[in-house]
This record gives structure tokens, C-alpha cells and sequence, in this order.
């Protein structure tokens, strides 16, 4: 790129008031993604110029042929600003990491280029460097919409998913509730715990009521609500709890409770929290439950048996 055409190129990535004029850019050819890839670069540019340069090569790198190539040197670019010492700069990278991966599921051509867990890992180093609570809730939100390759749509549960969340948890706790009456026998079952377990339905409609301190959070696929999960942060002792969850048995085993509980972990630590906890059973019934939080990253144990006899 010639003198003045460099001149224009920073002069347009100086501009405040207005965008980028990304038309004149895309006129220029596919050269003026390489002259921004290395001025951006050269880091001698301000925050404003780099922070438009960044805009700009996401948007160019739709155009013309050769994207493969330009989405790997944009990924590359962005992967170094996020972890940068700008924090305007780490958001526009947050962005931009987000919507490639987006763009990925569209062509089998990019989907190697940022795969689920390496974004994921770039996003919590970004938040842990100070991301703004609005782009942070904007991009964990695009993140946790689009990982599982778009498998799972996640968003907060309304009184209107009451009827289908009583159906999923009435699913998928028959089997553990045939358990419990198994290892008690019918009159321990009948005194000790069937009481508790008709009050599940109970506790579920009360944990998705608007003052119920607990965030009811449910999992759709292809439209239909297919699992859920209740999360509490106690705001004075930074302790997170995944309350009552289910997935219905028909979708078990496709990753729809891990995605949960990734999601789950993620509001707690944006709520503040800096510990999760989540309680299950020891018996044969509860081990797909076990897994799955084992998947989510549960460890730390204390094993409790929980013992009856008739007097």
C-alpha cells in the first residue's frame, strides 16, 4: 500500500463520530485486509484505530474469495487482543471470537479454526481482565446460544413453561423415586421419603415464581423445552447451589444437562459467587446425575448415607 493510500486507510480508522466507511474498504480489494492485518499489527496505531481496524477486518473477511484465509488471520489477530491490556480492545475481540465461531457452523470450511472449549477459555480470561458488564453478559449469552454447535437453546423460564417443567420433572424422577422405594421397602418408602417426593411438584412450582430467589433456567431444542435448572447465589457468602434440575428422559445422554450446568456455572460467577455447590444421591438411580456434574467440573466431595429403620 502506497503512502497516500495508507494515509486514507488511518484516516478512516480514525473517524469518532461515524463508522468505518466499510463500503470505500471493500472497493480497495482484498489488499486492504492485508494493509489493516499489518498495521494492526505494527500496535502503532491508538485504541480507536485498532478498535475500528478490528471491526473492519471482521466485516471484510465475508467478502471476496479466499475467507478461510482471512477468518484464520482474523482469529488469530483477535485470539492476541483479547487477553490485551485495552479493555475496549477485549471487547470488540470478545465480539468478534464470538461471531466466527457463529459463522462456523455455517461452513464446514472454518470449523476448525476455534473450537468451543478454546473460546470459552479466551472469554474467561477476557471477563477475568475487566469486560464490561454489558459486553460480558452480551457475549457469554452468544457464547452459551451457540455452543454445543447450536444443539441447545438456553434462556430463562417463564410461569408459562410450568405444565412442560412439571412433565420433564415428573420424567425423569419416576425412576429415581422406584429407586428410593426399592432400597427402603414399601413401609419405610411410605413413612420416610414419599411425603418429600410428592412435594417435588410443589417445590417446582414455587422455585419458578417471580419472588422465589431462585433463576429457573430451561433448554430448548428445536423450540421445545427439554430440561431445566435452578440456580441460587447467596450474596453474602459467595456460595452458588444448583437447586432442583432434570433433563427428560427421552434427551438424556446428548448433553443437554452438561450444557445446563455449564450455564448454570456461568450466571453464578457473573452473579459473584466464588463456589458452587449441588447435592445429589449416592444410589444406582441418581449416577447419570453424578456424571454430569463430574462433567461440569464437581470434584470435591463429602459423602453422606442417609439411614432408616422402623420403630
Amino acid at each position: 500500500m502506497d503512502a497516500k493510500a495508507y494515509r486514507w486507510l488511518i484516516n478512516e480508522l480514525d473517524k469518532w463520530r461515524v463508522p468505518v466507511d466499510l463500503a470505500a474498504l471493500r472497493k480497495r480489494g482484498p489488499e486492504v485486509f492485508d494493509a489493516l492485518v499489518e498495521i494492526l499489527e505494527l500496535g502503532k496505531l491508538s485504541v480507536r484505530q485498532r478498535v475500528n481496524a478490528l471491526r473492519a477486518l471482521s466485516e471484510l473477511s465475508l467478502y471476496w474469495k479466499g475467507a478461510l484465509e482471512r477468518s484464520t488471520v482474523l482469529v488469530r489477530v483477535a485470539k492476541t487482543l483479547v487477553v490485551g491490556d485495552e479493555q475496549a480492545l477485549r471487547e470488540v475481540a470478545a465480539r468478534v471470537l464470538v461471531f466466527q465461531f457463529f459463522r462456523q457452523e455455517h461452513s464446514a470450511a472454518l470449523r476448525s479454526l476455534l473450537g468451543a472449549e478454546e473460546l470459552k477459555s479466551l472469554l474467561e480470561r477476557a471477563e477475568a481482565l475487566g469486560l464490561s458488564d454489558e459486553v460480558r453478559d452480551n457475549v457469554w449469552h452468544s457464547f452459551n446460544r451457540d455452543t454445543a454447535r447450536r444443539r441447545f437453546h438456553i434462556r430463562r423460564a417463564g410461569s408459562f413453561d410450568g405444565s412442560i417443567l412439571e412433565d420433564i420433572r415428573r420424567a425423569a424422577f419416576e425412576p429415581v423415586f422406584a429407586s428410593f422405594r426399592a432400597l427402603l421397602g414399601d413401609e419405610i418408602y411410605e413413612l420416610a421419603q414419599a411425603k418429600q417426593d410428592a412435594r417435588q411438584a410443589d417445590l417446582l412450582r414455587e422455585l419458578i415464581a417471580p419472588d422465589s430467589g431462585w433463576d429457573v433456567f430451561v433448554a430448548e431444542v428445536e423450540m421445545r423445552v427439554v430440561g431445566f435448572v435452578a440456580v441460587k447465589v447467596d450474596p453474602e457468602t459467595l456460595i452458588g447451589e444448583i437447586g432442583l434440575n432434570a433433563v427428560h428422559p427421552a434427551h438424556a445422554g446428548h448433553g443437554v444437562g452438561t450444557s445446563l450446568y455449564e450455564f448454570a456455572l456461568g450466571h453464578m460467577k457473573r452473579a459473584g459467587a466464588r463456589v458452587a455447590t449441588v447435592a445429589t444421591g449416592g444410589d444406582a438411580s441418581h449416577a447419570p446425575a453424578r456424571r454430569a456434574y463430574e462433567k461440569a467440573g464437581f470434584h470435591a466431595a463429602i459423602p453422606s448415607v442417609w439411614l432408616c429403620r422402623l420403630l
